[in-house]
Formats: structure tokens, sequence, C-alpha cells
């Protein structure tokens, strides 16, 4: 009797065990299969962003090149990058990224092409819309024709440039005694296409040069070896002596220094 009740028994505490067994199995393994699944999808997209970051540096590395070559710092920048879907389901571990026009400044709608030799061979275009700013000098009020560039009209301002393809002026300085060519509005980029030179010493013409020092001032003629606008160093040379000396134009056929 016992060994048939201990025989009954034992089935009935197997068929327990047995659930209890896959209950622990099965979850398991689902949470593998979910874990796989889940790597699998987020896979293209981790390929896709570390194209587009290789995209991104490259750019900023062509603006940093351009800025070097002009010199100046960016005030602020915008880089906005387009990459084909296609791309999210590629691989590579060797992308080159080039371009068209490679002496163009990477301004504006720039198109780029990415190639790929490894471990399959492929080939993409990709976009980069890119704005910089920069201080320019800009007209401080409305310059109308004809009239001759002084400080008080000019200005810095920091202004977006991928639609200014030539003449962009930063120093002020510069532009000072030039003539304005037609109508510059306010707050409008000044560049050199929209001036002429105004010389007010021609090269060859005879000069009058005021020296100047502590309670004194003499003058004395001399001829210019070069034009001159106003508040330009040009070089003059004395009639009396020969000797060459540097002078600022200061009027018409008239330069100063304030050395004897």
């Amino acid at each position: 009797m016992n060994y048939y009740r201990f025989s009954t028994i034992q089935p009935q505490k197997a068929e327990a065990v047995l659930p209890l067994r896959k209950r622990r199995i099965l979850p398991a393994l689902q949470w593998v299969a979910l874990w796989c699944l889940l790597w699998l999808a987020l896979l293209p997209v981790a390929t896709a962003a570390t194209i587009e970051m290789q995209l991104q540096q490259h750019v900023e590395q062509e603006l940093t090149q351009f800025l070097q070559q002009l010199g100046r710092p960016a005030q602020q920048q915008d880089i906005q990058l387009t990459v084909p879907a296609a791309v999210a389901s590629s691989q590579c571990d060797n992308l080159q990224i080039s371009r068209r026009q490679q002496q163009e400044p990477p301004l504006g709608r720039v198109s780029y092409t990415l190639s790929c030799s490894s471990p399959q061979r492929w080939q993409s275009r990709a976009t980069a819309r890119v704005e910089l700013w920069l201080e320019l000098v800009v007209a401080g009020r409305t310059l109308e024709r004809d009239e001759v560039l002084t400080q008080d009209m000019l200005s810095l301002q920091s202004l977006p440039i991928s639609s200014i393809r030539r003449g962009l002026e930063f120093d002020s300085d510069a532009l000072l005694g030039m003539t304005v060519r037609r109508r510059i509005n306010l707050g409008s980029p000044v560049s050199r296409h929209l001036l002429h030179a105004n010389w007010l010493v021609q090269k060859g013409a005879q000069v009058t040069v005021q020296f100047s020092g502590e309670g004194f001032a003499v003058s004395t003629r001399a001829l210019a070896l070069s034009n001159g606008q106003l508040g330009e160093r040009i070089s003059v040379q004395n009639l009396s002596s020969g000797q060459i000396i540097d002078a600022i134009v200061v009027g018409a056929d008239l330069v100063e220094t304030g050395h004897k």
C-alpha cells in the first residue's frame, strides 16, 4: 500500500516540477530573442549615424580651412545634412568623401559623393546646407552714388555669407577714400565692386609734404611714387634731397608725416 501510494505520488511531483522548469526557460529564451531583434533593428541606424558623423566632420574641416584662408573667425555656423535612406542599410570601413569644385568654399547647398570599398563597394550622394556668419563691413547709412567713404559711413555687422560670392570686406579702413559707384542701402555689405578708387594723389604727381612735431610744422615738395587714397600710406621722394619717405594721404596732392 505504501509503495502504491509512493508510486502514485511520484508522477504527481514530476508533473508539478516540469511546468516550473518550462516557465523558467521560456522567458529567458524570449528575452534573448527580443534583444537580438532589437540589436538587428538598431544596427542600420548606428551605421547611418556613423556615416553622417563622418560627413559632418568633413564639412567642418572644410569650413575650418576656409576660415584659415580668410584669417577670420566665424561668428556662427549651421550645417544640415541629408543622407539617403539607402545608406542606412550599408556598412563601410573606409568611407571616402569628395565634391566637385573643391576650390570653392563649402557654402549654400553642397553635394558630396560618398564612396566605400570595404566590406562592400558602393557609392552614394549626400547634400549639406551650410551657412556661415562673418563680421563684414556694411553701410552705416544709405550711401549715395559718388559719395567718398569716410569712417562714420561704415560699420561692422555679422552676416550670413552663403549668398555673397565676392567682395568680402572685413576692414573698413581699407575702403576709406573710395567713391561709391551706385546706391548702397543701410546695413548692406560694402564691397569693392560697388566702389571705385578715388585717388587723391596720382603716381608721378608733385605733392606737398607736411612735417609736424612738437610746436612746429613745415612743408616741402615731393614726387608721389604711387597712387594714394585718403588715409593710405604711400612713398614720396623729396625733390630737394632725393630722400624717399613714407607719408599718409590727407587731401588732394597733400601728404603728412610725423617725422622730419
